[in-house]
């Protein structure tokens, strides 16, 4: 949908737009099988029982992964051996050793619903939330992409190379050059790859040896380990940043009050400016939004302050001010319910779209101020 630039849209128009990229996510089919762990044969009553308990997922070696879940006294996602965490999504979530004692590891496969098509292009993310027990961050995930279901009888890590050779195998490496260190909340690992067409089973975990595993100390008086929780995983064909749709920054949610660019959200934002400087024919409209609490002009100024602030960060990442345009919209287009916490917390967004249109009036040019 291209919109004539000499015409604002209403906000029938936008709340429009809106709906239709919901129903395009929507569409974006999830290929793992119980992707949140949600379904299991019976609640896990003690530590290391996921490949007897979840269904569609196994333990490819001898490490012993945990499952835990809300209906479970003993493995409580509230309340467990190494810590507690809210779910991510559901109402269970695994848990495994990134790095522990000599060398050892926990993994976990899951099964996709197909084999990837070859040369599509998907995205593979997973969330993940450091134990409070846990000494030691990693910086990096492994993702292992395998055309057979894998077997190892170990209880260390498993080099690459120890993989059958006679099957197409493809590891893709997702780093944080600070540490996937949080442990409040959960934090999205995802990257990008194009299919070679035998990728059926996808594995989890730490395919590096201790030597080679880079850590951040987070408390040197708990264990020295790394352990982390983990929920919603997903493999999705990868339909990249389509024109003229409107794209909630899903990972940059504000508190009250607030038009800080949490550090979530900007691996998302930098994926925004590679796609924008590889089309430097293409231009970023920003909306920002608010909650219904407080003085409706003030949330104006509020909604204008979050868009401007993922304008600078775009700036500050070498886009020029000519290819960026914002606007805030305060209270008037809500996605969800202001009458709770969960539903206030998602109305605070910021939202963009990509266009050819350097014009394109749904956002002031530039970066003035509101002349309010």
């Amino acid at each position: 949908m291209h919109t004539n630039p000499q015409i604002k849209p209403t906000y029938k128009h936008i709340i429009y737009l809106i709906l239709c990229f919901s129903l395009l996510q929507l569409n974006a089919q999830n290929l793992v099988k119980n992707p949140s762990f949600e379904s299991s044969k019976k609640c896990s009553k003690k530590p290391g029982n996921f490949e007897k308990d979840v269904l569609e997922w196994r333990t490819p070696s001898d490490g012993s992964t945990d499952y835990y879940s809300d209906c479970s006294p003993e493995m409580s996602t509230n309340h467990n051996f190494i810590g507690r965490q809210q779910v991510y999504h559901g109402k269970a979530f695994a848990g495994f050793y990134m790095l522990g004692p000599d060398n050892y590891r926990e993994y976990i496969t899951g099964v996709l619903t197909q084999t990837l098509v070859k040369g599509k292009r998907y995205k593979v993310s997973f969330m993940v939330s450091l134990a409070d027990k846990a000494g030691l961050a990693v910086d990096e995930f492994q993702i292992l992409f395998t055309e057979k279901s894998p077997k190892w009888s170990t209880k260390k890590s498993i080099a690459i190379d120890y993989v059958n050779n006679s099957e197409e195998i493809r590891l893709l490496k997702v780093r944080s050059a600070a540490g996937f260190s949080n442990k409040r909340t959960w934090t999205n690992v995802s990257t990008t790859f194009v299919a070679n067409g035998t990728e059926t089973f996808v594995t989890l975990g730490n395919f590096k040896r201790d030597k080679r595993t880079r850590t951040k100390v987070t408390n040197d008086r708990l264990r020295k380990a790394s352990y982390y929780y983990i929920d919603q995983v997903s493999v999705v064909e990868d339909e990249g940043i389509n024109l003229d749709e409107i794209y909630v920054i899903k990972d940059l949610l504000f508190t009250s009050d607030s038009y800080v660019i949490n550090k979530e959200a900007k691996g998302q934002l930098r994926e925004l400016v590679r796609h924008l400087k590889r089309n430097p024919r293409l231009n970023v409209t920003i909306y920002g939004h608010s909650d219904n609490e407080g003085d409706a002009k003030y949330n104006k100024l509020l909604s204008l302050n979050r868009a401007k602030s993922v304008g600078e960060f775009l700036l500050d990442n070498g886009l020029t001010f000519d290819r960026i345009k914002w606007q805030g919209y305060g209270d008037e287009i809500p996605l969800a319910t202001n009458n709770s916490e969960t539903g206030r917390l998602k109305n605070r967004r910021v939202e963009f779209v990509v266009s050819e249109s350097k014009y394109n009036t749904y956002a002031n040019n530039g970066f003035e101020e509101d002349k309010e």
